[in-house]
């Protein structure tokens, strides 16, 4: 597209805004029918995953009353599947931050500080931070570019859709 005039790309910015507001809706309603069908597709499964849920405590409650049939073989494999028993342990670690933050010290107090997790990776804003030398010693390179944008005023542009 050419454009020859101020007026001409302000014409421009003015149709970007439109295509960005018509784009919004499309999402919008996309989101809207992905979410009835989700709906949809959960009061569909809600009676098949109930009904599974009881057929799992009726296995398992006929198996707890026969549990010494498991006391050598952990598991049984019928026509249609399998059953079993399995050892499972679990630790369960708190989620709030100031039992976490408890738990971390006292591993290290305990001289467990390989149970601690840490995830090393470069901070890109402190990087862009240091001086140009610096960078250069880290093997890296600074990109500066003039980046073009286009900024469409969409309350201007939907007053002026929302009018015609």
């Amino acid at each position: 597209m050419e454009l020859n005039s101020w007026n001409d790309v302000d014409a421009a910015i003015r149709r970007a805004g439109e295509i960005d507001i018509t784009l919004e809706r499309i999402s919008g309603d996309a989101t809207l029918k992905i979410n009835e069908v989700k709906e949809d597709a959960k009061r569909r499964s809600d009676g098949l995953n109930a009904e599974r849920k009881q057929l799992e405590k009726g296995i398992q409650a006929f198996c707890e009353a026969r549990k010494d049939e498991f006391s050598r073989k952990r598991s049984k494999t019928l026509s249609f599947g399998s059953i079993g028993y399995r050892i499972v342990s679990k630790v369960s670690i708190p989620r709030d931050k100031g039992k976490v933050a408890a738990l971390i010290k006292a591993l290290r107090a305990f001289a467990l500080g390989d149970c601690i997790k840490t995830e090393e990776k470069p901070d890109r804003d402190k990087i862009a931070e240091l001086d140009d030398a610096t960078i250069a010693k880290l093997g890296l390179k600074r990109n500066v570019t003039d980046s073009f944008r286009v900024q469409p005023d969409i309350e201007a542009v939907q007053n002026y859709y929302d009018a015609a």
